[in-house]
């Protein structure tokens, strides 16, 4: 009897069996609500978040079908292999193809070309060959070679702040779209473009060599090519492979920095080499090499004087390089701090011109002669990534920012005599630049936190205003018309007016698929865009009466 009583007890009615797996289901709902609420400021952290939360949930599941769910072990068995088989049948028809800003995963049909192959079918197709570095050619023969007001010679602009300075743009997107001048593809890389006398450079992974490429502005021609056998590789499928750094030109020649650390200097008329060294070998002293960062190298050089400088990061004093832009060799060595993905920038602060490194641990400022830290401040998150230009104001204060939940910060700096110090005056949260530099226009700075448009005072750190998502894009300023120009991060380019006030949109248009990090620049009546796998360029000119009638005001207010 008592047998008998005990049977029913011992394994649990199937339907009690079933509510398990349905508990699992909605404690995992329930986690992830709980997660949109507390961080919907901050979409990475959202992102790791839920991904803990399905993977933990999906292996639950898996436990609960095996142990618990009382079917047959055949019923079993067979069930755990249609998963095996489906999850092998997804991997033949689709392959991974990068992620997001919020490393959500991109996937491509395994059967589409890569972007690899793409474009070496297109460069290998061109009626024209590219002529071997060192060769003159016609388009940079005739250039008159000075940097004009309407050029932009290197990363984010001629003051590497993000402002277009030299005239206006059309507007009219909605009835006169912008008008398509050329587009093709182009190799893997987060390279912006420097565009000086109809020429644009940018720099591209073509297979195993890391390219500096010149195009000719009007018709997208690949007028030279510099090729060093080398390919920066990632391990794991965010950030993809290729450079990350802009090309700088200075006078007639240009500097590249490669993503695992070849610093050149090339000709910029023709790519003929003038020199070459690798920054992490300077950077690990006599007879070592500093190890890379997760990413590779990504600061764009600085060039000041007769100095290129670079910060390849390192634990032996030589953090920051000052090196001779005519020979390539080292003057002077600074700093015992890991890198991170902002480019160096010389800025004045209380008279004198001082070097800010935005390093993996925070911002340190320079003497210009000789590299002596002058002070540093602590700013580091969890992935170590600061991948933003800090931006001097007032001569005095300094504002800088990251993602992964640290946010921006206005700092005072300070002198007496030899001592300086720092003091914050404000720190947000809410304008969280991951790798999306800001905009500071008339005492408000404008940038994406987390992919979200933000207007925040530059005076207190309040937010005036949250408009719009444009994910991990990036911004430039048009200075005469006082517009934000948006690229966002699914390709799309818009317009918003630079203003406390909540903007509209007032004009968009799609220019590229695909995921877009790459800064656009705006030159000479065009905008120039790319991204890991196709550039393109648009004319944004301004009708030729409006021009002359623009340039007539001007005249008469002078």
């Amino acid at each position: 009897m008592d047998q008998e009583a005990a049977t029913p007890t011992t394994r649990p009615a199937p339907r009690r069996r079933w509510l398990i797996a349905v508990a699992i289901f909605v404690t995992g709902l329930l986690c992830q609500g709980l997660v949109n609420s507390a961080l919907s400021e901050n979409p990475t952290f959202a992102k790791f978040a839920s991904l803990i939360i399905w993977s933990s949930n999906a292996f639950l599941l898996l436990l609960w079908w095996i142990f618990l769910s009382g079917w047959s072990w055949r019923v079993r068995l067979a069930g755990c292999g249609v998963l095996l088989l489906l999850l092998v049948g997804i991997a033949a028809v689709v392959r991974l193809d990068g992620t997001d800003g919020n490393m959500v995963p991109r996937f491509a049909w395994r059967w589409s070309p890569t972007r690899d192959e793409i474009a070496r079918q297109y460069f290998q197709g061109q009626k024209a060959p590219a002529p071997a570095a060192g060769e003159q050619t016609t388009v940079a023969e005739a250039a008159d070679w000075t940097i004009g007001a309407e050029d932009w010679p290197g990363f984010r602009g001629p003051l590497r702040d993000g402002i277009f300075r030299a005239g206006s743009i059309r507007v009219d997107w909605d009835e006169n779209p912008p008008k398509e001048l050329w587009r093709h593809p182009v190799g893997r890389g987060w390279s912006s473009f420097a565009v000086v006398n109809g020429l644009a450079f940018t720099q591209e992974q073509r297979d195993s060599g890391e390219s500096i490429v010149c195009y000719d502005l009007e018709s997208g021609a690949q007028v030279w090519v510099h090729v060093d056998k080398d390919r920066f590789s990632v391990t794991e499928a965010q950030g993809g492979d290729g450079p990350r750094a802009t090309p700088q030109i200075d006078g007639e020649y240009l500097y590249s920095l490669g993503g695992t650390g070849v610093l050149n200097c090339l000709e910029a008329r023709t790519g003929k080499p003038v020199w070459s060294t690798n920054i992490l070998k300077e950077a690990g002293g006599e007879g070592s090499t500093a190890p890379n960062i997760e990413w590779g190298m990504a600061g764009s050089p600085w060039i000041e004087g007769d100095l290129v400088l670079v910060n390849p990061g390192g634990t032996e004093g030589r953090s920051l390089l000052a090196i001779d832009k005519t020979n390539g060799r080292v003057q002077w060595v600074a700093g015992t701090y890991p890198a991170s993905y902002a480019g160096v920038r010389v800025e004045e602060l209380l008279g004198e011109r001082v070097v800010l490194v935005y390093h993996a641990q925070g911002l340190t400022a320079h003497s210009l002669e000789g590299g002596k830290e002058l002070w540093t401040v602590p700013w580091q998150n969890f992935a170590k990534v600061n991948a933003t230009q800090p931006i001097v104001v007032a001569d005095n204060t300094v504002l800088f920012g990251s993602g992964y939940g640290m946010g921006t910060v206005r700092l005072a700096v300070s002198r007496t005599d030899d001592a300086w110090s720092t003091e914050t005056v404000w720190k947000t949260t809410r304008l969280k630049q991951k790798f999306n530099d800001a905009i500071l226009w008339k005492d408000h700075l404008y940038g994406l936190d987390d992919g979200i448009m933000t207007c925040v005072s530059a005076a207190d750190g309040s937010v005036v205003w949250k408009s719009g998502r444009y994910g991990y894009g990036q911004v430039v300023m048009l200075a005469d018309q006082e517009l934000l120009l948006i690229m966002t991060e699914e390709g799309d380019v818009l317009l918003i007016p630079a203003s406390p006030e909540r903007p509209k949109e007032l004009a968009r248009f799609k220019a590229l698929e695909g995921i877009c990090w790459n800064h656009p620049v705006v030159s000479d009546g065009k905008l120039l865009v790319r991204n890991g796998a196709e550039a393109a360029c648009f004319d944004v000119s301004l009708p030729k009466t409006a021009a002359v009638e623009q340039e007539v005001d001007e005249n008469l207010g002078e």
